[in-house]
């Protein structure tokens, strides 16, 4: 099973976007992951054309997925 974390934002053009981290630390706060996500913003240091890529907080979850092999070729 592998997961991730994944921070959701809303770009300045209103369109959404994911950072998507492998294997992150189970167990944090909404207070930390806000935190975090607002440094992102506040940094400003992602931009496509001179627009800011992050500009609004729309969420944050974990996912994960299971494999499951069915058959591998030798």
């Amino acid at each position: 099973m592998s997961m991730k974390l994944e921070l959701r934002f809303e770009t300045g053009e209103g369109k959404n976007r994911v950072i998507a981290l492998d294997q992150p630390r189970t167990g944090l706060t909404k207070e930390d992951v806000q935190t975090a996500m607002e440094q992102i913003i506040a940094q400003d240091m992602f931009t496509v054309k001179g627009d800011p890529l992050y500009t609004k907080i729309k969420g944050a979850r974990y996912v994960t997925r299971t494999v499951e092999d069915i058959l591998e070729a030798e």
